[in-house]
């Protein structure tokens, strides 16, 4: 089986302060032009290092999460399950990207989604699109596929295997704090 969380490359960006001694260090650190604000350049500048550097050449899938986002375990099996092949797309699901993209693309929600590197070298081979003003960095990524012509299978990972800043049972209420 595929360890796709365990065996994970961490792409950072210059404002992410991680104790260099955690098991949390970053493979690479890359410099946002836009900073916080605009997620959408820090993603898009991401991109361009991965692709000129092709550093997930080893790995079968890439992975894009929050630092205040935790996946169940059991996510690993559910995307190891239903991956058939070909190229896939997935995450917890937002919708079409309506407003700023006319072909409609869907896209995932930004704390977490990720694609097979298949698709990451059509990505590097088609060239990344500019971000559009106001896109979110998820939203961008859609567009991109979109843009790319990148034939697709759009994987939908059920909300519960995922969970953005807080986790909550009738018993247990936890609230998660991003890296800072």
């Amino acid at each position: 089986m595929n360890r796709l969380l365990a065996d994970s490359y961490k792409v950072c960006d210059d404002s992410t302060t991680i104790d260099p001694a955690s098991h949390l260090s970053c493979d690479m650190t890359v410099s946002s032009p836009a900073g916080w604000k605009k997620l959408c350049f820090k993603t898009r500048a991401m991109f361009e290092e991965i692709c000129r550097t092709k550093s997930y050449k080893p790995y079968k899938f890439l992975v894009k999460t929050d630092d205040d986002a935790i996946m169940d375990p059991l996510v690993e099996n559910f995307i190891s399950s239903e991956y058939e092949g070909g190229n896939v797309y997935f995450g917890t699901t937002y919708g079409p990207n309506t407003s700023y993209d006319p072909q409609n693309n869907t896209w995932f929600g930004g704390w977490f989604y990720g694609v097979n590197t298949e698709v990451v070298d059509k990505i590097c081979e088609c060239g990344l699109p500019q971000c559009i003003s106001k896109m979110g960095e998820d939203q961008w990524f859609g567009y991109t596929l979109g843009q790319c012509n990148i034939e697709k299978r759009d994987l939908v990972v059920p909300e519960d295997f995922v969970h953005h800043k807080e986790y909550s049972t009738k018993r247990l209420n936890i609230k998660f704090t991003a890296i800072r």
